[in-house]
């Protein structure tokens, strides 16, 4: 059996097609990140390739990494305009960032590549199903939210009516304005938990923070440092042969 040392001097001298075959294997097995090593592998020896980033953009997918998915699906678009396949892994990653009417635009042009490709076609559909249902959603909840509240509104004017024996809520004017309120505030917060969780579905496409870029910037190179460490001991040195010449006087 072949050493660890071995066998990786031996991966050194593998082709594009066979570090990319590596690669496929791995995905079969559900080892997505060393499928991803293998990829960018090739992608070094084969930056023009677009089948290579088609691949590791399958493979940040399959990890949630969809920032990483999403530009190797546009790298694969620009390398190669004419094949479906890159706009079918960029509708991938907007399926699973929930962004369903962007995956159908890039469903729309693979088909437009590959009209007869049925895996195209089903995805499609599924897109289409899952926006529509998602937009239901989306008019139904400041609905629900404002019976929510209205409901809530109402409990606590009988709450303060029949629970208490000096009801504070006492004119009817004032009771349909504290119910009209709560209603209103549910209407609100469903309308704001809808724009939350579409800024959570866009932050899923930014790139990630890098929490090292500061302290490049600001670290001193280790020249700088040994410059003035040697400026700090020639001054000690000169300070102490001058305390010498004082003692000795």
């Amino acid at each position: 059996m072949p050493s660890e040392k071995e066998t990786g001097k031996s991966n050194l001298n593998l082709t594009a097609d066979e570090l990319k075959e590596e690669g496929n294997r791995c995905v079969k097995a559900g080892s997505f990140t060393e499928a991803i090593l293998h990829y960018t592998h090739a992608i070094k020896l084969s930056p023009a390739d677009p089948i290579l980033y088609s691949n590791r953009s399958l493979a940040f997918c399959k990890l949630q990494q969809y920032y990483y998915a999403n530009e190797d699906a546009d790298k694969a678009i620009a390398l190669n305009p004419a094949w479906a396949k890159g706009y079918f892994r960029k509708a991938e990653v907007s399926m699973g960032v929930g962004q369903y009417d962007t995956a159908l635009l890039s469903y729309g042009k693979a088909l437009q590549l590959q009209p007869q490709d049925m895996g195209i076609i089903h995805a499609a559909r599924k897109a289409a199903t899952l926006s529509n249902a998602e937009r239901e959603k989306e008019k139904r909840s400041p609905f629900i939210g404002s019976a929510i509240g209205c409901a809530v509104g109402l409990c606590i004017v009988l709450a303060d009516m029949l629970l208490t024996e000096n009801p504070t809520i006492k004119y009817t004017s004032l009771m349909v304005f504290i119910i009209m309120v709560i209603t209103s505030m549910g209407f609100g917060i469903a309308k704001l938990v809808w724009y939350y969780k579409k800024l959570q579905q866009k932050g899923l496409l930014d790139p990630p923070n890098d929490l090292l870029e500061g302290s490049y910037k600001t670290a001193p190179n280790i020249k700088t440092l040994r410059m003035h460490h040697h400026r700090e001991s020639n001054a000690t040195n000169e300070i102490g042969t001058q305390k010498l010449k004082r003692d000795s006087a």
